[in-house]
């Protein structure tokens, strides 16, 4: 009777359990990839001082205050300090749901961008969403949307990447975000979602070649067009081939970059003692920002950060590598070909080996939508590696 009873309980006791829903957001204790956060909090820490020492001139001159924009760049960074840290606790499935929806409100914010009055321009470039008390920028957070949204769809097995009709699907909402950035003449913004989206969809087993074939193709009508309907815009985009020959008009930034690169020598001018900062360099403290490294940390110490941003990168395609499943492993990788690609283009602008395309340094550059959303995306590689399997937290080896 007793056995009988205690049954009994038993089968009430695990009823009552299954009425239990589990939580939405699950908290777990997996170890994170410590190595990877300590670079990430590095390079945000080198690029806050970079900035300062970057931007302290304009600053002065705009607002009568050396620390205005280091101010607000630091705000953005703890706000996107805790995104991170709250987003690398979360477990990375239990939003995957909603990254369709984001995803659309996301395109609605690019379309209001083009709205007068709602969008803002800066530059001749109309990229952000005028809110009150600040100015956002939806094209950073198609970013990460776009491998996100991705990786969900390619891991349900419903789209065969080698089907000219599933392929037309995702590539018709690449395109979409692409037409509306190039209507907002971000041609930086569609070259870093384009080299996003389709790496994702490389890994994804979309074949290479016919991308190869696409890409050639749709570069060479590109310049065609900007050749025929746009001269001014060509002299602009050829001027880094000779930079000093129109060093006052269209080769003036290019060339008074390398001005600040050539000054540096091997070992830099000294923290805080750039001379091009000083109204010869237009924004220095934002696309620009590498050369002023360059010119006060000279050779060794630009070697020294670039050898960084490769550590970081490594670091982080080891994550994807490792990941668990599909929609985390195309994510992750989306995640560091966005660091990766951002990070070269500048680099190569500065050093004037690629045309100027107007692409922010992460972790240096200045941009508090830029450095929220790059700083959430660490906190999503954070939350990847913590289901690595190589974690031994989770009975893997």
């Amino acid at each position: 009777m007793a056995r009988s009873v205690s049954a009994t309980s038993r089968r009430r006791t695990n009823t009552k359990e299954k009425k239990i829903k589990p939580p939405i957001i699950k908290l777990y204790k997996g170890d994170i990839d410590y190595t990877f956060l300590f670079m990430v909090v590095l390079m945000l820490s080198i690029g806050l001082v970079m900035l300062l020492s970057a931007s302290a001139p304009k600053s002065k001159a705009l607002y009568d205050n050396s620390y205005r924009f280091f101010i607000k760049q630091s705000i953005a960074a703890a706000i996107g300090l805790v995104s991170m840290y709250v987003i690398s606790k979360v477990d990375y499935k239990a939003y995957k749901k909603y990254i369709p929806i984001a995803l659309v409100i996301c395109i609605i914010a690019l379309v209001l961008v083009l709205i007068p009055g709602v969008g803002v321009s800066h530059n001749g470039s109309r990229r952000w969403l005028n809110i009150p008390g600040f100015e956002l920028q939806p094209s950073e957070f198609a970013k990460p949307l776009i491998a996100m949204y991705f990786a969900l769809r390619i891991e349900t097995g419903k789209y065969d990447l080698k089907n000219w009709r599933d392929i037309a699907k995702l590539g018709g909402v690449l395109l979409l975000i692409l037409g509306l950035l190039l209507m907002e003449t971000h041609l930086s913004g569609a070259i870093v979602i384009a080299g996003i989206g389709i790496a994702v969809l490389i890994a994804g087993g979309l074949p290479v070649k016919p991308v190869i074939i696409a890409g050639v193709v749709a570069f060479v009508l590109g310049i065609f067009a900007v050749k025929a309907f746009s001269p001014v815009r060509w002299d602009r985009i050829v001027s880094f081939l000779h930079p000093f020959e129109d060093a006052q008009n269209t080769g003036y930034q290019i060339s008074q970059g390398l001005y600040a690169i050539g000054s540096g020598k091997l070992f830099g001018l000294g923290l805080g003692q750039s001379v091009q900062k000083y109204t010869y360099l237009p924004e220095p403290y934002n696309d620009f920002i590498f050369a002023i490294v360059c010119e006060e940390l000279g050779l060794v110490g630009a070697t020294l950060i670039i050898a960084l941003f490769a550590a970081l990168i490594l670091r982080a395609a080891r994550i994807a590598a490792n990941a668990p499943d599909i929609y985390s492993s195309l994510t992750a990788t989306g995640i560091t070909v966005h660091l990766a690609i951002q990070t070269v283009l500048n680099i190569a602008v500065a050093t004037s080996s690629v045309p100027n395309t107007g692409v922010a340094l992460p972790f240096f550059s200045y941009g508090g939508t830029a450095i929220i959303t790059l700083l959430a995306e660490m906190g999503i590689l954070l939350n990847i590696s913590r289901y690595s399997v190589k974690n031994p937290v989770h009975g893997r080896i």
